[in-house]
């Protein structure tokens, strides 16, 4: 009974070798690395994003893509240099503490990250640099491998950031893939008429009105904000705001004043009477050269 137990055990071993000797090293693997004799150099080690270890004597080591016998290979080979002894070297698969997660799309930095386990959907974009103008955040693609099969799943992270239920924003798994989807071309903001750099700017989240005007370096004294006007596309409506800069930051004014939504055009008209003022002065100005001429000629008469 005690033989038949220790052969099963023994087959055991030698069963899970062969599985250790076939795994490949990925990025985001932990691997225990024990130099008998030697404490100081044993240690456990994690894979960094670009495939690459550090241990003693080797730094940025790449060590994507081989198994752990031609590591531990690789690793005798180089302590034998240092070392007085032959060194004895084992190494093992041991548990991670993070995952890999692809961030594509529309964010900063996309490509494959290691995050901490039981990251969220937040923690992906944020490790991805944060979203792209014209990211589509209540339209986040989550893809997943389930059985040989590839699911998707969409999650309004806007939604998160406003009512911060964590339904919009789940816990993701080694491996997941997000996708951000978008529009650069409709991620920006027309601000035309009567401010000092009319032009197209990027709307940030939760941007208003009043925002985006001053992103566009602010009204111009002839600016006439009791009319402004506000075409939204995406609300297919137009609307005309009045704008009280004196008290707009004193009371609820502020909070009343839409968010804009990528592809709204905001119209600042000038004042009428500044239209017609400057239409007088040009007039007689126009009028004084006639003038002054006619008196020039009849002088030269």
């Amino acid at each position: 009974m005690i033989k038949t137990g220790w052969f099963c055990i023994i087959a055991l071993m030698i069963v899970s070798l062969g599985i250790a000797q076939d795994r490949k090293i990925q990025a985001g693997d932990a691997l225990q690395i024990v130099v008998y004799g030697h404490q100081e150099l044993s240690r456990t080690v994690k894979v960094g994003e670009n495939g690459q270890i550090d241990f003693p004597f080797m730094q940025s080591l790449p060590v994507n893509g081989l198994t752990v016998e031609r590591l531990r290979e690789i690793i005798v080979a180089q302590l034998s240099r240092y070392l007085d002894t032959y060194p004895v070297v084992t190494i093992n698969f041991t548990e991670s503490t993070t995952m890999s997660v692809s961030i594509l799309g529309m964010v900063q930095s996309p490509g494959q990250k290691q995050l901490p386990l039981k990251s969220t959907l937040q923690a992906a974009i944020n490790a991805g640099g944060g979203f792209l103008p014209g990211a589509r955040t209540q339209q986040i693609n989550v893809l997943r491998e389930r059985n040989d099969r590839v699911t998707t799943e969409t999650y309004n992270l806007e939604r998160f950031v406003l009512e911060g239920d964590m339904k919009y924003n789940p816990t993701l798994q080694p491996g997941d893939i997000v996708l951000v989807t978008g529009n650069p071309l409709l991620s920006s903001v027309k601000v035309i008429g009567e401010v000092n750099n009319p032009g197209t700017y990027d709307a940030f989240m939760g941007a208003t009105l009043l925002d985006m005007i001053l992103q566009a370096g602010g009204p111009t004294e002839e600016a006439k904000l009791s009319k402004v006007r506000y075409i939204s596309p995406a609300r297919k409506k137009s609307y005309e705001f009045k704008i009280d800069l004196e008290k707009v930051f004193t009371t609820d004014d502020y909070y009343q004043l839409p968010v804009v939504k990528a592809g709204d055009i905001i119209v600042i008209p000038k004042k009428s009477d500044i239209n017609i003022y400057k239409t007088i002065i040009g007039v007689i100005r126009d009028i004084s050269s006639v003038l002054i001429l006619a008196w020039y000629i009849e002088r030269l008469q």
